[in-house]
């Protein structure tokens, strides 16, 4: 028997160990979601209170467990922004992917994280949202979609979005051209 199906039969031990099993899964997402410690632990209980009060909504064959527990996590993280309307993100790590790949100095390294950061705080809430699913908790698209409840294509366009504009804002901060793909006549306005 599963921790899911043990939990949902009354075993506490078993829903002990689904948290111990999946507590760093949704901190992780909160606190690259939220960039507040003290949020992400909140984030945290909460979630795993919902788990517990909707654990019977889970259908393993709509998809993984973790899933749902990202979908669970994201929503909420969502939904706390939205009520407190800040648009604040701070990363203590940032995600190789997403940094030029090039042999820099520490102080050059800093330069470039905090750019990073700077970017990163300024994409919207469901730009952030697939760069950190995708960048932060390594999912697949389908999984991402899956998540956030959108098609592929969607996360694919979402993705490509925040890619572009995280390498504009990269450019710009490094005082080279943004490269768009367009001419400079044909830039649209």
């Amino acid at each position: 028997m599963d921790l899911v199906t043990r939990s949902l039969a009354g075993d506490q031990r078993a829903f002990a160990a689904l948290f111990d099993q999946y507590k760093n899964l949704v901190y992780k997402t909160a606190y690259l979601l939220q960039g507040s410690a003290d949020d992400a632990e909140d984030t945290l209980q909460e979630v795993f209170l919902l788990v517990y009060r909707s654990l019977s909504t889970f259908d393993p064959a709509k998809g993984a467990f973790t899933t749902w527990l990202h979908r669970i996590t994201v929503n909420h993280c969502l939904n706390q922004r939205r009520k407190r309307r800040l648009l604040l993100l701070s990363f203590d790590k940032i995600s190789p992917n997403l940094l030029p790949a090039r042999d820099a100095s520490p102080e050059q390294r800093f330069v470039e994280e905090e750019a990073v950061r700077a970017s990163l705080n300024q994409l919207s809430e469901k730009l952030r949202a697939v760069v950190v699913l995708r960048y932060y908790s390594d999912l697949s698209h389908l999984e991402i979609s899956q998540v956030l409840n959108i098609p592929v294509g969607t996360v694919k366009s979402r993705l490509d979005a925040a890619v572009k504009s995280l390498r504009g804002a990269l450019n710009k901060a490094e005082g080279a051209p943004a490269r768009t793909g367009y001419t400079q006549k044909e830039a649209p306005k």
